[in-house]
């Protein structure tokens, strides 16, 4: 039963927030490895919290999810029996608990309450767990709007290095939210456009079991067609986006360079693919190409 609920909080997933938490420290230069960077108890706990955070958002989705993934996920521990509704809402619960705890406990460890910055992380993973459930609720039942939350959540990890409190290494003195901007928004774009197109393609796989569960997803309500031609052109305008942080002079070259190389195949290979109508490859090549474009910005930062 335990490896059936770990398998619910979706590891992978939680695995790519917690890199793209650290990849956004590091591009800012403020990693615990870094003389101006964050100390390690609190990339710890920023880390746990977003772990937590993607776990207990998961385990209570599958819970209010149960009836549609009779038709589309018919794998899914809740579905087969291997883990109890009961257990599931105890564990989704507790993790929320977690979540919410591990911004306070960032606050008062690492932070100077005295200040309104300090309280950032405890405000960050309250709003944030609001929003997650908010999402499971209330907006995963409106078109189009479910997909752009989503993709907003995915960014998230990067919001969260934004607000909080870092040093410029540098001048030696407090980041600004400008400063950081320029360095994280090139991230923060591809990750948004990008989970945008997975989850429409994602909408797109489940369209059949959607519809005779009475969901109203965007490629129901506007038709499969215009659905995969918005997830290209969401896929197609990330690519004409390379050359920006170039251009603005954050990035060098070799990122332009490098994310040419891979994620131009892997776009094109992205719409083939949907246009064969084979969306579960659709949405590893998008999550393949989110990853990529992470790497080139590691490396030429």
């Amino acid at each position: 039963m335990l490896a059936a609920l770990f398998k619910m909080t979706r590891p992978v997933n939680i695995a790519i927030a917690v890199v793209t938490l650290a990849i956004g420290y590091y591009l800012l230069s403020a990693l615990p490895l870094n003389e101006a960077g964050i100390n390690w108890i609190s990339l710890v706990l920023q880390s746990l919290g977003f772990a937590s955070a993607i776990a207990f958002a998961n385990i209570q989705n599958d819970v209010l999810d149960l009836d549609s993934d009779k038709l589309n996920r018919p794998e899914r521990p809740l579905v087969t029996g291997k883990v109890s509704v009961a257990t599931a809402r105890k564990a989704w619960i507790a993790l929320l608990i977690i979540t919410v705890a591990c911004g306070i406990a960032d606050t008062f460890c690492t932070q100077d309450i005295a200040t309104a910055a300090g309280w950032t992380p405890a405000i960050f993973f309250v709003l944030l767990s609001a929003l997650l459930i908010a999402y499971n609720k209330y907006l995963k039942h409106i078109p189009l709007l479910k997909n752009m939350t989503v993709a907003f959540l995915c960014a998230t990890p990067l919001l969260l290095c934004l607000f909080y409190p870092t040093t410029n290494a540098t001048a030696g003195t407090p980041a600004t939210i400008a400063e950081k901007l320029g360095l994280l928004h090139p991230a923060m774009l591809f990750a948004f456009l990008l989970t945008t197109s997975r989850e429409i393609y994602k909408d797109l796989e489940d369209e059949t079991g959607d519809l005779k569960a009475g969901i109203m997803t965007f490629p129901i309500i506007a038709g499969a067609p215009t659905a995969r031609r918005l997830a290209a052109f969401l896929s197609l305008f990330c690519w004409a986006l390379l050359p920006l942080p170039v251009m603005q002079g954050y990035y060098p070259a070799l990122f332009l360079i490098i994310t040419g190389v891979v994620f131009t195949p892997a776009v094109a290979a992205i719409i083939i693919s949907a246009h064969k109508q084979n969306y579960r490859r659709a949405q590893k090549l998008v999550k393949f190409a989110m990853f990529a474009g992470l790497i080139a910005l590691v490396v030429s930062c």
